[in-house]
This record gives structure tokens, sequence and C-alpha cells, in this order.
């Protein structure tokens, strides 16, 4: 008997462990209420974002400037940060992003250029929140038949498209807006990846706090700050940020302003299924639509630069270091998944059989079967 419930117990501390979890981090009942982040030390504005807030989650601002989440009071949607350090973004190769620049000036001068080059190009987009809205130009800041994000999504796509990156957008519908979107939108995710062979994915959402915190002027024309999010908690925290601060420095230097900042948020995002997956905040429920769809083209081609351009030089330190508690991991998305196939299979077989008694796994295991292919994808009817 002893033996058992020891088998059992590791069973689930197994599954507990290697599980991505869904967080309902970006809710709140009513719109405007979010959390803002104050300095610790002078109690000045930090930032703001409508994305729940955990101590230990960090941050790096427009100016690159560390801070790392100390104290949180979650009924007051508070919270203290403290300054760590400045960051020095990857290395730019001036002369080759000057030439990139220069033949952007040109209708598909990005487009004949990554034509010449090798390897597939080719990215995915969905929305975890489909019926996220801009309430000046949509009415309202939440649409069931599907929101403003979706039009903000295709956008994306095309610009994407003219620059010459495969770019495939998948407007599924994950509603409701709750703690299990994401496990939802994971499922559009891996057949995203699954049926296209794309390793890069982007998630769109757009965040809900006032206005002035994303609007932009980019170029002369009125647009939407994008803010990149990195979840904590996946296996390829390592590789995401340093994507992060790849894209921002990328475009910090094409479109300065364009990118807002990084949040690095508690949950996982699915971005344990590739290293190369970003969410993306495409402006505030304040703002007009209309921005967030001007950003998109500015945005395709930092994204395009940033991963197919080569313009961006490798840190001779190794990468960037690791949050504290994490084990970081630049592991492609099949080592994830099969690991998580091992565990979730033998530790999820255990429990059955010591639960039930060896008299009803049986059944028990088909319905697990059943809800672990839907976890992994839909498969497409023939």
């Amino acid at each position: 008997m002893r033996n058992k419930l020891s088998i059992l117990l590791l069973s689930l501390i197994l599954i507990m462990c290697t599980t991505p979890f869904s967080y309902g981090d970006d809710w709140y009942e009513d719109y405007g209420s979010y959390f803002t982040i104050l300095d610790v030390k002078n109690g000045e504005e930090v930032f703001t974002t409508a994305r729940e807030v955990t101590k230990g989650d960090q941050y790096l601002s427009g100016d690159n400037k560390m801070y790392k989440v100390v104290r949180v009071n979650t009924d007051k949607k508070t919270a203290y940060a403290e300054f760590i350090e400045d960051v020095t973004l990857p290395e730019v190769d001036e002369a080759a992003l000057a030439a990139i620049m220069e033949i952007l000036k040109t209708p598909s001068g990005l487009r004949a250029l990554l034509a010449q080059q090798e390897g597939s190009k080719k990215i995915g987009i969905y929305a975890t929140h489909t019926a996220e809205s801009y309430v000046p130009t949509d009415g309202t800041e939440s649409n069931q038949s599907g929101g403003g994000i979706l039009k903000v999504g295709e956008k994306l796509r095309d610009h994407l498209k003219a620059t010459g990156v495969e770019a495939i957008f998948d407007n599924t519908s994950h509603l409701p807006h709750d703690a299990g979107a994401y496990k939802r939108s994971r499922r559009t995710a891996v057949q995203l990846m699954r049926d296209n062979q794309i390793d890069t994915l982007l998630d769109v959402h757009r965040d809900a706090v006032p206005a002035e915190a994303y609007i932009a002027d980019i170029n002369g024309e009125p647009a939407s700050k994008v803010r990149l999010v990195v979840g904590r908690g996946n296996q390829n925290f390592k590789a995401t940020e340093e994507n992060a601060w790849k894209i921002k420095s990328v475009a910090d230097k094409m479109y300065p302003g364009l990118i807002k900042d990084i949040f690095y948020a508690q949950g996982g995002y699915n971005q344990d299924l590739t290293p190369q997956a970003m969410l993306l905040e495409m402006g505030t429920f304040e703002l007009k639509r209309e921005r967030a769809e001007k950003s998109t083209k500015f945005l395709s081609e930092v994204l395009t630069t940033a991963f197919f351009g080569g313009v961006v030089q490798d840190k001779k330190d190794g990468g960037t270091e690791k949050v504290e508690g994490r084990e970081d991991s630049n592991a492609g998305s099949g080592s994830g998944i099969i690991a998580l196939l091992l565990i979730l299979g033998g530790g999820g077989l255990a429990f059955l059989f010591l639960s039930s008694g060896g008299k009803e796994w049986k059944s028990k295991v088909s319905g697990f079967k059943q809800e672990f292919n839907s976890f992994l994808g839909r498969r497409r009817k023939k």
C-alpha cells in the first residue's frame, strides 16, 4: 500500500511539474481595471498592464532598464518593482541594416532580397483572445463573433507576405476569454506548426490600459506601440528572451518607439511549443484599430529583418542570463512535446490504474487518449 501511494504521489508531482499551465492572466471583471507597477524606491510609475502581475515578474523598459517585481497588492492592482540593471541589447550590423533600409524604399525590395536566400521563411499567426476589440473603431471592447484583433492579425499577415515571408493566419475562435483560452489556442498553434512546417509563431493581442500608454508616431504616421510578452513559465525561456531582445534591437534602429517594452509574465503562453514564439500586444482597447493596423507594416519589416535578415550579431558571452529560479533550455518544440507525452502518458496511466483499482482503467485510458489528441491539435477531416 505504501509503495502504491509513493508511486501515485510521484506521478502527480511529475504531471504538475511538466504540464503547461494556462493562466487567466489578462482578464478582469471590468475594463479599465489594470495593474500599476511603481518603483519601490521613489514610488514613480514604471509601467501598467492588464495582465496578472506576480512577484518575480520582470520588465524591460523602452530605454532598456530591467526591473523585477518584488511586491504585489492584488486587491489594489498595484505592484512594486526594483531596478536591476541597464541591459545591452544584441548588436546590429549597421551596414547590413542600412542596406535593408535602402531596399525597403523600393516596392518589393525586401521580398526580392529574401528570395535570394536559402531556407524556409514561414510565420504562423493566431489570436488567443479572438474577441478583443478597439472601442473607437469597433464600438466595443469585446466582440464575441470576432473582434478587431482578427483584422490586425490579417494586416500583419498581409504585410509579412509583402516582405517575402510565407505568413499564415488562423482566425479560429478560442472563446470564452477565460483561463482555458490558452489551452484552446494551443491546439490552433500546434496545428499551424504541424500542417505548415512552421516554427515561428506570433500570438496577437491588445492591451486594456489607457490609450496614452500605447500612442506612437512612427515615420510621421499615427501608429500604436507594441509590447512583447515573454512567458517565464516555459522551457524555451532563454531563447524566447533572446528573440525578444533581437526584435527590440532591430526595431530601435529601424523604427524607434515602435517596440514599447518587454514584459516577463508568469504564464507560459504556449511559448514552450517552439523557441521562436512571441506574444504581441498590439495597442490597447482605447486606441483606434487603425493605429494598430498601421503598426503591422512597420512590425512586419522589423520581424522579417530580425528573423531572416541576418543583421543581428551573435552574442560573444553565449546568450542572456536566466531568470532566477528558472531552468532554461533552447530545446525545440519536438523534445518538449515528447517529454510531455512520456510524463503524462506514464504518470497518467499510473494514476488511473491506482485510483480505479484496475477495474475501470481501460475505459478511462480511452477517454484520456481522446482528450490528449485534442490537446495536441485538431485533425482535419479528410
